[in-house]
């Protein structure tokens, strides 16, 4: 690591620190002015009761088993929405067919998925099928829409001069549609996030950030209830930080697209 690249990443940590202070800078502003502390705990309160939490293995059980679930939603949702993307892409009649049913998944309250699916298989697995649900339309909307986006001409040309379709597949769709794929999975690991906690606190099974949520919320212990709330927000960072991260080192390496390219 040379000079240059060290210099920029220390940059970038000041950076995220100093944003990270203002927003709790105002966050104790607010306290103040409200001046509720049992309803609106101070960062201090919380940060000190999210400490105790870490102390205790109960905390750590608790956040696996929750990101257990919305993982494995988001892995079935991804395989499922590419998957359909594909049979949608090479057929219009496979597409109208099913186009109204990503609609309904869109279009539906989260609230309403989640009793009807609890109804049907349980609490548990319910988070898995709420996150997936979150995740599968923005998958296969957006491989979709890279596929699409192959550019035609070559794909005339490959047939002109028959191309085998697994040399098309990794030098024309592949570079394509990596860059839509990779897109559509930062957008939707902080949706699978919310809805998946949502989804454990209506249902409240019995190892779970949910269930703490909600108890917090129900013997009014709300710097319990804040506690847990930050500890989701950096568990969704912490997850998405780490998927950029191994998205861009396999985009670079297979398919010479840049990281820029991808945050953009």
């Amino acid at each position: 690591m040379n000079k240059k690249t060290s210099l920029k990443i220390l940059l970038k940590v000041l950076k995220t620190l100093l944003i990270i202070s203002v927003w709790l800078f105002i966050w104790q502003a607010l306290v103040w002015i409200i001046d509720l502390p049992l309803l609106f705990p101070s960062p201090v309160d919380v940060l000190l009761r999210l400490w105790k939490l870490l102390g205790g293995k109960d905390f750590y059980i608790l956040s696996l088993s929750s990101f257990g679930r919305i993982l494995l939603g988001i892995l079935i949702a991804t395989v499922a929405g590419t998957i359909m993307a594909l049979f949608c892409s090479f057929s219009k009649i496979v597409y109208d067919f099913f186009v109204p049913i990503i609609s309904v998944i869109k279009s539906t309250p989260i609230v309403a998925f989640v009793f009807l699916v609890n109804i049907f298989i349980g609490n548990e697995k319910t988070v898995v099928v709420i996150s997936a649900l979150m995740v599968f339309p923005i998958v296969f909307a957006n491989v979709y829409q890279g596929i699409k986006s192959t550019n035609k001409e070559l794909l005339e040309l490959c047939k002109v001069y028959r191309i085998p379709f697994v040399k098309k597949l990794k030098v024309l769709y592949l570079p394509t549609v990596v860059p839509y794929f990779i897109s559509a999975l930062l957008s939707a690991i902080g949706l699978a996030w919310k809805a998946g906690i949502a989804a454990e606190v209506l249902c409240t099974p019995k190892i779970s950030i949910g269930i703490e949520i909600f108890k917090s919320k129900q013997y009014l212990e709300y710097i319990d209830l804040f506690a847990w709330t930050v500890t989701v927000v950096i568990l969704s960072l912490i997850f998405e930080f780490a998927i950029t991260k191994l998205l861009n080192v396999v985009s670079k390496k297979y398919f010479l697209i840049s990281e820029d390219s991808n945050e953009d």
